[in-house]
Formats: C-alpha cells, structure tokens, sequence
C-alpha cells in the first residue's frame, strides 16, 4: 500500500494508516498489562509521526487533495479522540473532559464543511496548532506515566491517575479556547448562512 507511485499518494495512505490504527490502539490499550501499554505508547507515537508526516508529503510533494483537507483533521480526532475513550476507561480523566473535546471537534467540523459549501478557505488557526500540540504532548506524556506505573501497586496507580486527571484538565481549557477561536473567526460564515434567501 505503502509506496511513492502510489495514486492515492503517500500523505492520503499516512492519514488512512491513522484511521486504521485508531481501533487497534484502543484493543492494545484495553489488553492492558506492560505489553499493552507499551504498544499504546508505540501506537501514539505513530499517530503523531503520522501526522506531521502527511502534513509535510502534502506541502513539499504538491499532493494536496480534497480529500485530505477533509480526512486529515477526521483522522486527527477519530485517533485522538481513541485515546481519551482509553483514558476515560481506565480512570486517567473524566467525562466532562471528554465532553469538551468531542463538542469543540463536533463544532470545527461543521464550520469547516460549511465553509467548503460555501467557497470559503477556512484557514488554519494558531489556536488549533497549540491545541494540537498539547494533546499530542499530553496524550504521550500520560502514556509513559501509565507505562512506568507498576501495576501492582495500587498507591502508584493513583498517583498516576491525579497527575493524568490534572494534565488532561489543561488539554480541555486549550480545546476549550480554540473552539471559541474557531468560532469567532467563523461568525461572518455563520451569520450569512442564518440569513433568509
């Protein structure tokens, strides 16, 4: 599948390749055990190289497409996303957490998809880098916690688990500020789409 020649192009097949990976790290994740959480961890850091590697093949190989300024952003928060359904499972946050992030993503979504109906170029917000930037951080920096975790102990468990809760809190305020961003610079499209015709 994998290779330059490829008509799909390599920065489409590494956003399928995210999509593909997002329910094996949630099957890998639930298994749980040192093996399982290590390969989450192996899992996020593909996700992550991934991305900036599409990212990167799309701009300097000139294979932009429509269907990647759609499937892209999907595939960052179909695999993001993964991994906090995982985090929430295994007590590391909470639901209202998870609750910001799926109605900041949900919203962006439908800006960008109403943008595109309309002809308009919804470009890319300083404030949806940082949020990508903390999620990645976090998402990474949760995951070798919970590696380094012995699982016997349940003392280090909890511990663990208050360092992720408070970590995940910061990702929801960042989500939670760009969202608004996102908003505001949409508020022209908004209001001329609520008009009658």
């Amino acid at each position: 599948m994998f290779w330059p020649g490829n008509p799909v192009g390599i920065a489409n097949q590494l956003t399928l390749l995210r999509l593909g990976l997002s329910p094996v790290f949630v099957a890998v994740f639930i298994l749980g055990g040192t093996a399982g959480h290590v390969a989450a961890l192996v899992i996020a850091c593909l996700f992550e190289v991934t991305d900036l590697l599409d990212g990167y093949f799309a701009r300097t190989k000139k294979e932009t497409t429509e269907f990647g300024k759609l499937a892209d952003p999907m595939a960052d928060s179909i695999a993001r996303f993964s991994v906090f359904l995982c985090f929430l499972w295994g007590g590391y946050t909470h639901l209202w957490v998870l609750a910001v992030i799926f109605y900041r993503d949900a919203l962006v979504a439908y800006i960008r998809v109403a943008a595109a109906r309309a002809g308009v170029v919804l470009a890319a917000r300083f404030s949806g880098k940082m949020k990508a930037i903390a999620q990645g951080i976090v998402i990474l920096a949760i995951l070798v916690l919970i590696v380094a975790t012995p699982p016997d102990d349940p003392l280090a468990l909890e511990a663990t688990q208050q360092k992720a809760h408070w970590l995940m809190v910061l990702v929801a305020v960042v989500t939670l500020w760009s969202g608004v961003d996102y908003l505001r610079s949409a508020m022209p499209l908004v209001r001329g789409m609520m008009r009658k015709r």
